[in-house]
Formats: structure tokens, C-alpha cells, sequence
């Protein structure tokens, strides 16, 4: 009986390029895995310096996750049009709700999972803090997830951060699509991630 060794040379070539196949998928597949835990959960809701009629009025609050195996934790804390309060020393963050995903799953073209979490509610009042200088009140939102011991704070957007994700998602149909597009709120002359928004009223 004939028999066809890998190692004859078309043989070892389709043997080859079947073990490159198999490496380029296991790379994408790799990468498509350790995309939500650098870049999937976003806070779309406040944005940067969204002004509000009231500080006593019903903020929404909304968030998009990868995974929906544990509530999405909304936070707020005193703040000033040019940081958290106090300026000199570590905010003090207080919970607003914990929220859970949503259960059932929507998917972009590519078929990555999103999941969304929120709700509009009242901030506390010890989140607020009126400004003596301009007597505008000023606050200070975050939102946070813990899975399996480690917490990834959400990234945050201006309200031109927010056009260019829906931008970046719409040209590459597929929810990273803004990865990588200078999308999200950053520290001034940094590409440091702000893990929160800052909002204002004059009331």
C-alpha cells in the first residue's frame, strides 16, 4: 500500500499552511478575547461638562460592557469645573446604585457581545458642591465593574468623543471600531484615560 509522508514537499506545504491558518485564527481569536477587558466598557452618559437644569434633577446614567457577570457600580463625588474636590487630597466616592446588565446580549456585525447598564436618578447631595466663585454646582460621575476580583473603570467621553465613537463604530461596523481613534477623555497633554465626567448646573 502506498503511503504519503508529511514531510514530501507538497505535502509538508499544505501541512504548513494549514499550521499558519490554524496560528492566524488563534491570534484573532486571542485578541478579540483581550479586547473587553482593555477597551469594553464605556460610560456614554453624562459626557464632559454636560450642563443640567438643576442639581437636584434626574441624571441618566448609562454604560455599555462586554460581560454582564456582575452589576455595573455608578459613583459620584464633589468636584470643581477643574477636578474632583478636595483638590488636594483623595475624593471621596459615593455609590449610587449598582445596576445590572442587561441579560440578553446585542451583538455588532462581527457578532462581539455588548451589554448595557443604567438608570436616571437623583445624585445624592453630598456629591454636589457649589463653586463660591461662580456659585454653579459641580459633580463628579464614574462607573466601575468587578469581575473576578479585578475592577476595570469605565472610559468616559466629550460630547466630541462621543460623536467620534459613533463615528469609528459606524466606518469599521464593529464595537471596538473606535479603539485606538483618540475617542475617549483624556488628562491635557496625556493619552491617560479620565475614568470619569465632571457635569455642572447653575441651580
Amino acid at each position: 500500500m502506498k503511503t504519503t509522508s508529511i514531510f514530501q514537499p507538497n505535502s509538508f506545504k499544505a501541512t504548513l499552511q494549514t499550521m499558519r491558518k490554524s496560528a492566524a485564527i488563534a491570534l484573532r481569536v486571542a485578541a478579540i478575547a483581550a479586547m473587553p477587558a482593555l477597551s469594553g466598557c464605556l460610560l456614554t452618559s453624562p459626557f464632559w461638562n454636560q450642563q443640567f437644569s438643576s442639581h437636584t434633577t434626574a441624571i441618566p446614567m448609562q454604560s455599555f460592557t462586554t460581560s454582564n457577570a456582575s452589576p455595573v457600580k455608578f459613583e459620584c463625588s464633589k468636584a470643581g469645573h477643574y477636578g474632583l474636590y478636595p483638590y488636594d487630597g483623595p475624593a471621596t466616592w459615593v455609590t449610587v446604585a449598582n445596576v445590572s446588565p442587561s441579560t440578553s446580549a446585542s451583538y455588532d456585525p462581527l457578532g462581539n457581545v455588548i451589554y448595557s447598564a443604567g438608570l436616571k436618578t437623583a445624585l445624592p447631595a453630598s456629591c454636589w458642591r457649589q463653586d463660591p466663585a461662580n456659585s454653579i454646582w459641580y459633580t463628579a460621575i464614574r462607573a466601575s465593574q468587578t469581575i473576578s476580583g479585578s475592577t476595570t473603570q469605565y472610559k468616559t467621553f466629550t460630547k466630541a468623543g462621543l460623536e467620534c465613537l459613533g463615528r469609528e463604530i459606524g466606518k469599521a461596523t464593529s464595537w471596538f471600531g473606535w479603539a485606538g481613534k483618540n475617542c475617549t477623555a483624556t488628562y491635557s497633554g496625556s493619552t491617560t484615560e479620565i475614568p470619569f465626567v465632571i457635569v455642572y448646573s447653575a441651580s
